[in-house]
């Protein structure tokens, strides 16, 4: 299959924010065209013969996009994907770009001393590490600046994203654990993955353009 015929029969939905740059650079190194100005706000284009459908949406809504077949394939991060696991979606490859980690940090790396409270928006993530663990907490939800939790006495513990931890650092927080390494997902709708052919010769092309 040509790739004229690939970019023409796939749509594509992609996460806004740390993985939109990256995603971009992969589908050029695959040999297409990006089809969206880096000022442009536009959210939608259509496929032709040089590249895919694009949609940019909001990381927890590509799942639901891939889910509903509006698009063939996503993009989005693994913690995503295992905060929101409700959307019947495959999982059909690992980028492996935008990698980062989920951690549980505070003022100090001692882990938490019996029951405690944790500021983040991983509420499944966390809730989930500490059942296994058998751990009681209480979740305090937050959508952004986690950092100031500790600092300012609303929780002395955070589930959190991190690349380098440099954030953590700044604000006097240290990393007790780590609980759940992410990088870029590609992910399909099932029936489309079945049935249109060019679906997977896209994955393959997204692949190879790793190596």
């Amino acid at each position: 299959m040509s790739n004229r015929q690939t970019a023409s029969g796939v749509t594509v939905a992609v996460a806004k924010g740390r993985i939109l740059d990256d995603a971009r650079r992969r589908l050029e190194a695959a040999g297409w065209v990006w089809p969206l100005g880096e000022e442009s706000r536009q959210l939608w284009v259509g496929p032709d013969d040089t590249h895919p459908g694009i949609i940019i949406a909001r990381a927890k809504d590509v799942a639901t996009l891939v889910a509903r077949g509006i698009a063939d394939l996503g993009i989005v991060g693994l913690d995503v994907m295992r905060e929101n696991p409700d959307a019947e979606v495959l999982e059909v490859a690992d980028l492996e770009f935008a990698q980062c980690r989920v951690v549980l940090a505070g003022r100090s790396p001692a882990w938490p001393d019996g029951p405690c409270q944790i500021a983040t928006k991983y509420q499944r993530i966390a809730r989930q590490f500490f059942q296994e663990r058998e751990h009681p907490i209480s979740i305090v939800p937050m959508s952004g600046s986690l950092e100031l939790a500790p600092l300012i006495g609303l929780a002395p513990y955070i589930v959190d994203i991190v690349d380098t931890g440099r954030t953590l650092r700044e604000h006097g927080l240290v990393e007790v654990t780590t609980i759940l390494h992410s990088s870029a997902r590609l992910i399909a709708n099932p029936s489309h993955w079945r049935t249109k052919s060019e679906v997977v010769a896209f994955r393959e092309s997204l692949r190879s353009a790793a190596s």
